[in-house]
């Protein structure tokens, strides 16, 4: 009995070697490749060649002057970074007023949050484009090409899914802890400022990652709603491939150069935030 229990452990053991090997393959296969094309000349690239016959270490220099990469990325850590810090201090209201207290319209309210997550992003540009630009006509003020309009477009799709997920997190707060404090004289804002925030952090901190990679790798909404000073780095990317499709050369290695370092701070913030990261998607799933 012994014996098979082992050998059927022992079996598990090589599936689940198997697994993580098929799996890092999937994930580090791709970005093997991304980082050779981004040293290999174009000329090879359009060739077909795998292996570079010289190092084109030069398409990180060049990256940053066939298109202004620099303000690109700036400009993708400003929308992103605010999109997702208003995110989080508007859900964080709304999942504590929706939690902790019943009133009107507040089944409603959570269904309108399951609604939205089922909307194709899609959808939503021609009614958004057009909001805007009859506001912009109203109002007499240059509004597409501004932070303030796509971080006010990315809140709509950031809000709700920042909702939901400190809703399900501030369902594994026990209730107890703010009657404590409220015994002991706390007003309802020291409680949510010294009692509910500094639980509540971790999920906090989830919620803002995944509203800065919405705005951080958005396309669609960036092409049509900034200018060339407010352009993104997603929407920057494209240029390396539109001189080809006008007849010019593509910059493959420059675009692959540049697509590896606009991924750095998306790779630092995980490398800060992994702490809190790991600990909000755990305690955020589990009620109770």
């Amino acid at each position: 009995m012994t014996h098979s229990l082992s050998t059927e452990n022992h079996r598990w053991k090589i599936v689940r070697t198997i697994g993580v090997v098929i799996f890092s393959l999937f994930i580090l296969v791709p970005v093997c490749y991304v980082i050779l094309i981004s040293v290999t000349p174009d000329a090879q690239v359009g060739n077909g060649s795998f292996f570079p016959t010289h190092w084109a270490l030069y398409n990180y220099s060049l990256m940053w002057q066939t298109i202004n990469l620099a303000r690109d990325i700036k400009n993708s850590v400003i929308i992103a970074g605010l999109a997702g810090v208003f995110a989080i201090i508007v859900a964080l209201g709304a999942a504590y007023v929706v939690s902790r207290f019943h009133f009107r319209g507040r089944k409603t309210f959570l269904l309108s949050l399951v609604t939205m997550q089922t909307i194709p992003q899609v959808m939503m540009l021609l009614p958004l484009f057009i909001i805007i630009v009859v506001v912009q006509n109203v109002l007499n003020a240059h509004l597409v090409g501004q932070y303030s309009t796509v971080i006010v477009t990315y809140l709509t799709f950031a809000l709700p899914f920042a909702c939901w997920l400190l809703l399900s997190y501030m369902a594994n707060i026990p209730l107890e802890l703010e009657e404590a404090g409220l015994v002991d004289g706390c007003t309802r804002w020291q409680v949510v400022r010294h009692i509910v925030f500094p639980l509540i952090l971790p999920g906090m901190v989830v919620a803002f990652v995944f509203s800065f990679l919405l705005g951080w790798s958005d396309v669609l909404f960036a092409s049509v709603l900034t200018s060339p000073a407010t352009r993104t780095v997603a929407v920057g990317l494209q240029s390396y491939v539109s001189s080809g499709e006008a007849g010019g050369a593509v910059y493959w290695g420059q675009l692959m150069a540049a697509s590896l370092t606009s991924g750095i701070p998306i790779v630092i913030i995980f490398l800060f935030l992994q702490k809190y990261i790991m600990g909000g998607l755990a305690k955020g799933a589990v009620k109770g």
